[in-house]
């Protein structure tokens, strides 16, 4: 069954169409890969899927709810909004932690905003789920640690224990590896691949072609805000249909 159903999504820019009808579903516990050129709409799809941009036309369905649908407003308010993205976590290209708090509270902090709101957990209880998730980045030893004392690497995975603390149902990832050097990449994609392996629902764009490949369960290429071309990522990666994939790939493997 699948978790996630994105229909006939549109997104305008002015009179630039940066998303054009895109459809597609997610299963759970499924790594789904984006991969495509600079602009192609990658990053837009992410952001309307996380409701830092509001879409202007489809729907948006987790567990066969519709949770947001542009021809009905009342998907749309600001309450619904907020409470809506809880359902997904994402991890952002340049880290965006909050420089002055440590990496143990920066996991925290939404989480303790929530129990506050709600009245649901203790400071302790939400602090020993936060060293938790630390430690599964391997990063027990660096809790008390503020941002410009971690390497990028650390930083981005103090970013994906953050995005995980509030048990997302879907993890998004907005190329993880961008801003790292090629030395740190290594260390951020094992994280990502071990989330894979613990059969993590995620969405990946990403740049990294044979990552793609060893560990999402379906691709999709966009290419000018259009999908061109989704499935297997060893059939889309290996063996493209479409002759606009041969050439973002072809391009790509010249690079």
């Amino acid at each position: 069954m699948s978790i996630l159903e994105v229909s006939h999504i549109e997104k305008h820019f002015g009179a630039t169409k940066v998303l054009n009808d895109i459809s597609f579903s997610l299963e759970k516990g499924q790594a789904l890969s984006i991969i495509g050129s600079s602009g192609s709409g990658k990053t837009t799809l992410l952001r309307c899927l996380n409701f830092l941009e509001t879409p202007d036309g489809g729907t948006i369905s987790i567990n066969n709810n519709v949770i947001f649908d542009a021809a009905d407003p009342s998907t749309q308010q600001e309450k619904e909004i907020r409470s809506k993205r809880l359902h997904f976590g994402l991890v952002f290209q340049n880290f965006n932690l909050f420089p002055q708090y440590t990496a143990l509270q920066n996991v925290t902090l939404a989480r303790e905003l929530l129990a506050k709101e709600r009245g649901s957990e203790s400071k302790a209880d939400i602090e020993a789920a936060g060293r938790e998730l630390l430690a599964q980045m391997g990063l027990a030893d660096r809790a008390n640690h503020y941002p410009h004392q971690l390497s990028g690497g650390q930083q981005q995975r103090v970013a994906i224990a953050r995005a995980l603390a509030l048990h997302p149902d879907i993890l998004c990832f907005d190329e993880p590896t961008s801003a790292l050097d090629p030395e740190l990449t290594g260390e951020v994609l094992r994280v990502i691949r071990n989330l894979a392996e613990q059969k993590t629902t995620m969405i990946i764009v990403t740049h990294e072609m044979a990552f793609a490949r060893d560990v999402a369960d379906q691709v999709i290429f966009m290419d000018g805000g259009l999908i061109v071309e989704q499935g297997d990522p060893h059939e889309v990666i290996d063996h493209p249909k479409e002759e606009r994939t041969r050439q973002f790939l072809a391009r790509y493997a010249e690079n």
